[in-house]
């Protein structure tokens, strides 16, 4: 069991698959990650050693300056949090919990909650 920006992984996935299960990483930006520290995107969890682990941590928290995982989620949260207090149309549509840009909703969103 590996640490990767304060998160467990499992050390029989590939690399680039544990930087996207950390939220706001995805394909893209793994990739990134993977070649601007000059590793194969096919390189497995257990081949890396602890420094190389410390190597990913400080370039995502130095270099690129990326929010991620609960910085994240409490961003969009605010955001939806303000929307509401303005009372903006978005804003209402979260509150009754129905689709929020434009979706129909005579046949969908009945289960929404």
């Amino acid at each position: 069991m590996s640490t990767i920006l304060n998160l467990n992984t499992t050390d029989n996935v590939k690399l680039i698959y544990n930087l996207r299960s950390i939220y706001g990483i995805g394909y893209l930006f793994s990739k990134k990650i993977c070649a601007s520290l000059g590793y194969d995107v096919n390189v497995k969890m257990r081949d890396l050693t602890q420094q190389d682990l410390n190597k990913i941590n400080a370039l995502v928290n130095v270099k690129f300056k990326f929010s991620i995982d609960a910085e994240r989620k409490k961003n969009t949260y605010d955001n939806v949090q303000q929307m509401k207090n303005i009372k903006c149309y978005k804003g209402v549509r979260h509150s009754y919990n129905m689709p929020v840009n434009g979706q129909k909703t005579h046949n969908n969103a009945k289960t929404r909650g």
